[in-house]
């Protein structure tokens, strides 16, 4: 006989829904900051407004909050680019800052996966079919903006606006030099790669 591992439990009602996405707010917040290691579950609780009994009620145990947290940061990935694929013709600029936005949308799910990926097993294994994935629709999107773009040409265009994206967190949360301001010049930065490769 095998022992079944807990599962996360759906919420029906609408207040339910609701808990459920302020105590994976709180865990990826609390992930992020600290760490999965030195996260306690009482401590996302609290973070939550909600009691420690609320919480194990949808997630029985931290590693189920962290896998609920994961799908839901996988989730959200497909959803924006999927937005993204379905408005085709979209200038450089238009692109770049939408590319901005969802790193910028996703920051606290994304640094959140980023931590659990060194602490829970399974999740680094699959954050990089994630990242081939988001690379294969920029690839995608830039090649629809110039069909005559070679495939290869392509993915090495999305590997480094994937590489430019990535660094587009921490340099809004930089204070002393202005995160809003470097973001901005991030953006400039993207559209002109951008436009460049889909000119050629």
């Amino acid at each position: 006989m095998s022992i079944e591992e807990p599962i996360a439990k759906a919420p029906k009602r609408a207040r339910g829904v609701q808990r459920v996405q302020e105590l994976l707010d709180a865990g990826a917040a609390l992930f992020a900051d600290k760490g999965y290691d030195a996260t306690t579950m009482t401590e996302i609780a609290q973070r939550a407004g909600a009691s420690i009994g609320s919480l194990y009620q949808f997630f029985p145990s931290k590693e189920v909050l962290a896998e609920a947290l994961f799908g839901r940061y996988v989730e959200r990935v497909a959803a924006q680019l999927g937005n993204l694929k379905r408005a085709p013709g979209l200038s450089p600029v238009r692109l770049a800052n939408q590319l901005v936005d969802l790193m910028l949308d996703l920051r606290s799910d994304r640094d959140a996966a980023a931590a659990l990926s060194s602490s829970v097993a399974g999740i680094a294994e699959r954050r990089k079919p994630l990242r081939v994935a988001m690379r294969r629709q920029v690839a995608a999107m830039l090649r629809t903006a110039n069909p005559r773009l070679a495939e290869k040409a392509a993915a090495e265009a999305a590997a480094m606006v994937a590489h430019v994206l990535k660094i587009v967190p921490t340099l809004a949360e930089e204070e002393e030099n202005g995160g809003q301001a470097l973001v901005a010049q991030a953006r400039k930065m993207l559209a002109a790669y951008i436009e460049r490769v889909v000119k050629r």
